[in-house]
């Protein structure tokens, strides 16, 4: 369902998870492809794929 980017956001995410971690997932998604090596707007885009792809799932 998801891409492996994402896949590999959520084991990332599961595994270095902190208590004082944003909680919005998104951001950290976006805080995870800046680190990767994304640009601030790449990110955002890629952000925004992810997010019309979750609301899809919803419908």
């Amino acid at each position: 369902m998801y891409s492996n980017m994402t896949n590999n956001f959520l084991i990332y995410d599961r595994q270095h998870r902190r208590a004082d971690d944003d909680p919005d997932i998104y951001n950290r998604y976006k805080s995870f492809l800046i680190f990767i090596g994304f640009d601030a707007a790449g990110a955002d885009l890629e952000v925004a794929y992810f997010m019309n792809a979750v609301f899809d799932t919803l419908d």
